[in-house]
């Protein structure tokens, strides 16, 4: 019991850290599935049933709430080997439009929560002398798209905060990798939260914006599920050493090759051509 791995996930409700923490319980780790409002964990419990895995409260936004779950960990198993920082939500709205407020919001769950439960956990494994931190990045974090564009600068600086972090942490044997899902069908696009504005039927930019919405919130049959991500997760967990970077799904290795290399005029030009698509579309 004691050599196998002791993991702790945020954001375990639903989606890619419920798969997450199902796909590593049936590995073999010991795994502490966290989650903002326990009240949601009866599903997670049920499909749990026999594996070694608890679920309990953390707010990531909360700094005590981090704290408490952080220490619970570490009194139920005397460690942390692996942190998953799953937690997040999307803002859906023109940039323009957001309130500080929501912009505030929006970041504190998505970066400053993210960095929060990673600089508990990080002094455990220092001591420890051992480690490895997973953020659950985005597509989103590699190149930004109509109506999420504040949710892409969130998961930008995740991007930065895993390459300062992987050279940091280095010396003291813990390794730090970012997981870029591309599109994933999982209750995360239907989740999102509307900026305040376009919910009011107020922004200047409702009519694209709700059919991207519409079309975002229904992908095709052929999308990948979170268990693809979970796989992905325990892919990066056994490599000798980590990569920095894991996508998922071919849109997440293709469309940034592209972007990378395609002239900005071109780009634009495609981008400019989906956008009026949208604009043309009936309603």
């Amino acid at each position: 019991m004691e050599n196998r791995p002791v993991t702790l996930i945020t954001g375990c409700s639903t989606g890619i850290g419920f798969e997450t923490a199902l796909f590593l319980a049936r590995k073999g780790h010991r795994v502490f599935a966290t989650m903002r409002n326990l009240e949601k964990a009866g599903p997670l419990r049920e499909a749990s049933k026999g594996l070694d895995l608890e679920a309990f409260p953390l707010d990531v936004d909360k700094p005590a709430s981090v704290k408490k779950a952080v220490a619970a960990a570490l009194k139920g198993a005397g460690r942390i080997d692996v942190l998953v920082n799953n937690a997040g939500w999307g803002a859906f709205g023109a940039l323009e439009e957001f309130s500080d407020a929501e912009i505030q919001s929006q970041y504190e769950t998505n970066v400053f929560g993210l960095l929060r439960v990673t600089r508990e956990v990080l002094p455990l494994m220092r001591r420890q002398k051992r480690g490895r931190i997973l953020h659950i990045g985005s597509l989103a974090g590699k190149m930004s798209f109509a109506g999420i564009g504040l949710y892409c600068s969130t998961k930008h600086a995740v991007e930065a905060a895993t390459e300062s972090l992987r050279l940091e942490a280095r010396p003291f044997n813990i390794e730090v990798a970012v997981v870029e899902p591309g599109n994933i069908r999982t209750p995360f696009k239907t989740n999102r939260r509307i900026a305040k504005v376009l919910g009011e039927d107020g922004s200047a930019y409702r009519k694209p914006l709700e059919k991207v919405l519409r079309a975002g919130n229904n992908p095709p049959p052929s999308t990948p599920g979170p268990e693809k991500v979970a796989a992905v997760v325990w892919k990066a967990l056994r490599a000798e050493p980590m990569a920095c970077r894991y996508p998922v799904g071919t849109d997440a290795v293709w469309l940034p090759f592209l972007r990378r290399f395609m002239p900005d005029s071109l780009f634009d030009r495609v981008l400019r051509r989906r956008y009026e698509g949208f604009q043309g579309e009936s309603a």
